[in-house]
């Protein structure tokens, strides 16, 4: 509850309101700056933030919460990691750690109490990968903390969940035959981007992002060098929630370091890539100076295989068939991994290779004694 005193209150919109003294006006009156939030611990937290920073409020351990630390923690993490990445530090911080832990202060964490948040993430149906995700940037949100003095990480201890990778469903040699045909017999700028996913295995973001000039004709090479993405708003003001979109599609740089590279292109596809490409600034999809967004992508790609009569799969399983296939054919994995982008041979063999009965049968009938 609020108590007397603390120029914090609840708006009539549902939101709360936090007041403090910024400076001073040229008159000497006080200048106010205003704060908001969902609720009033979250408000709170935010106006001690501010007066600490302002060195209006010491540090006390006492009075720290987890929402405290939190919001410290991504003012300190927000230009130091890419949009896409912290729109997701965010999402899950508002969404899984504060509404379990907000409320309680530093020094109540306890590993019963984390194995309890994780065993109710798993049993609410939240993916392991994903549970496991979250307590990882628990954890780092919690060595912050301990780096500036809030709490002692000695005794807490994090176990993940187990990680049981699904194979992820991709198209049979007859039905990627039935695809490939449709795309080449429908030409748009869609199929050749999506012929180009089949004989290259780049990510979704990565053909968004693709420009003509990335592609040099004469040699044969298509370069990645940014890819484009929908993520969280991190600028959102819901004072302004009219004029502002809570999600925003951004064009940055590759998922990793090693995802900058250059793929040769099949002969036969280049050909039809070049009937796509005249503006050297264009996007290859688009045919614009505007980019194509990810999801547009996927419902449009969806929709062609309700047409060809084939099961509706996300359209990265065709990275992944891309992966399988190049092994099968003897690819060797160092080649496949520098190809897909990956940093390791090892997270190609991991993530991407799966094996069809058809290849572990002809394995099998090799063997000799």
């Amino acid at each position: 509850m609020p108590k007397h005193g603390e120029n914090i209150r609840k708006r009539k919109d549902g939101r709360w309101e936090a007041r403090y003294e910024k400076g001073r006006k040229t008159n000497g009156r006080i200048h106010y700056g205003y704060l908001y939030g969902k609720t009033y611990e979250e408000v709170r937290q935010k106006k001690l933030l501010i007066l600490q920073k302002n060195h209006l409020l010491p540090v006390s351990e006492d009075r720290i919460t987890m929402t405290f630390l939190c919001e410290e923690w991504k003012q300190a993490t927000r230009y130091t990691v890419k949009d896409s990445s912290f729109a997701s530090y965010d999402t899950w911080i508002d969404c899984h750690i504060l509404p379990w832990f907000g409320f309680l202060e530093v020094g109540q964490l306890s590993s019963e109490l984390i194995q309890q948040f994780s065993k109710e993430k798993i049993e609410s149906g939240l993916a392991p990968r994903t549970v496991k995700a979250i307590l990882i940037l628990l954890k780092n949100i919690l060595r912050y903390g301990e780096q500036k003095g809030y709490l002692s990480m000695k005794g807490i201890q994090f176990r993940y969940p187990r990680v049981d990778d699904q194979p992820l469903h991709i198209l049979s040699d007859t039905q990627l035959h039935t695809l490939i045909s449709y795309l080449m017999e429908n030409p748009s700028r869609l199929c050749s981007g999506l012929l180009l996913c089949v004989y290259s295995g780049i990510r979704v973001g990565e053909l968004c992002g693709l420009k003509c000039g990335d592609i040099d004709f004469q040699s044969g090479i298509m370069k990645i060098r940014r890819t484009v993405s929908r993520i969280k708003n991190l600028d959102y003001d819901s004072m302004s929630a009219s004029e502002q979109p809570k999600t925003v599609v951004i064009t940055g740089t590759p998922k990793s370091a090693s995802s900058f590279r250059e793929i040769p292109i099949p002969d036969f596809l280049l050909k039809i890539l070049a009937a796509d490409c005249r503006n050297p600034e264009d996007f290859l999809l688009s045919g614009s100076p505007f980019c194509m967004e990810p999801r547009s992508v996927q419902r449009k790609f969806q929709n062609i295989l309700k047409k060809c009569g084939l099961p509706v799969i996300n359209i990265h399983a065709l990275r992944h068939g891309f992966a399988t296939r190049c092994t099968e054919m003897g690819f060797d994995s160092k080649t496949l991994s520098e190809i897909l982008g990956h940093s390791s041979a090892k997270i190609t063999m991991d993530i991407y290779v799966h094996s069809s009965i058809q290849q572990k049968r002809s394995c099998m009938n090799q063997l000799t004694f």
